[in-house]
């Protein structure tokens, strides 16, 4: 079984915001964050399976903090999976919750169980991203703007969470991701949760994946800032007309310029939710 590397290091309270904007771009996979308040700092674990990789944002954290202090260490894959499931506690998310296989059971009557298995893949639940994009995605199935038969796009896919929590709500649709270790785990959520194949695809892609021309009633994209800007276009030419665009992975100072480039191709303002440091765009009834 292949060992993951962990990298850890701690920084003062004032440096936090700056150093999760370099790992939000370096380390898309997330991290771990924890405060310790009788030293006003925070701790950074952040884990990789690509030694190289590694090195990499290591390397740039010591460039732009050289007075980072970085320690290293290998884990076991068994390991890994022991740690997340002290860490991995059930979130609430609109009407969703997400749970790990184990506490599958504990899910209340009012709530709809969204089951991740967690591995390295983007999208446990507990990240403020996937947490603002099941709570808009929640919101937009209660008003009615999307029902039972709407079709999505999950751009970015991760661990299948944004799609399985659609296809709860009775969508279809289709999830992509340049990762095919994402896949794979959005393929093992996917059984998990009792998701059909045919109501919920899945690929190794971005953008482009789908058929020339295929449009859908929700288009979710949960990557990053850049990125998002990048293919703002194509992203808009996958939303059907009248349908939703939700995008997120943007961090609140991020998100005024990525709303820019989507209203100078055509978009309205769209509506905007903050938890913490990150932020989701909404559009609705795009015409373009």
């Amino acid at each position: 079984m292949k060992n993951l590397l962990q990298i850890e290091f701690a920084v003062p309270d004032s440096r936090v915001d700056d150093v999760t904007v370099y790992l939000t771009e370096n380390a898309p996979h997330g991290w771990q964050e924890e405060l310790v308040v009788d030293r006003e700092e925070v701790i950074f674990r952040v884990h990789f399976e690509d030694t190289a990789a590694a090195q990499g944002v290591i390397q740039g954290l010591c460039a732009a903090w050289p007075d980072l202090v970085v320690n290293r260490a290998t884990i076991e894959q068994q390991d890994w999976a022991t740690a997340w499931k002290e860490f991995f506690t059930p979130v609430e998310a609109g009407r969703f919750i997400v749970l790990p296989p184990w506490r599958a059971d504990e899910a209340p009557e009012d709530r709809i169980p969204i089951i991740i298995e967690p591995k390295t893949a983007f999208g446990t639940g507990h990240h403020g991203t996937t947490a603002l994009c099941l709570e808009a995605i929640s919101n937009l199935a209660g008003e009615g703007t999307l029902t039972a038969g709407s079709s999505f796009f999950d751009l970015g896919t991760g661990s299948g969470i944004l799609g399985i929590g659609c296809c709860k709500l009775g969508l279809t649709g289709l999830g992509y991701d340049i990762d095919p270790l994402a896949i794979e785990n959005a393929e093992e959520n996917r059984a998990i949760n009792g998701v059909a194949e045919e109501a919920f695809s899945l690929g190794t892609g971005s953008v482009d994946g789908p058929a020339a021309g295929e449009r859908f009633d929700l288009m979710v994209a949960n990557i990053l800032a850049n990125p998002l800007k990048a293919m703002a276009p194509q992203i808009i030419d996958r939303v059907r007309p009248g349908g939703c665009l939700v995008l997120s992975g943007i961090l609140v100072e991020q998100g005024d310029a990525v709303a820019e480039v989507y209203m100078a191709n055509g978009l309205g303002e769209p509506e905007r939710h903050s938890s913490k440091e990150w932020i989701v765009l909404i559009w609705r009834g795009v015409n373009r």
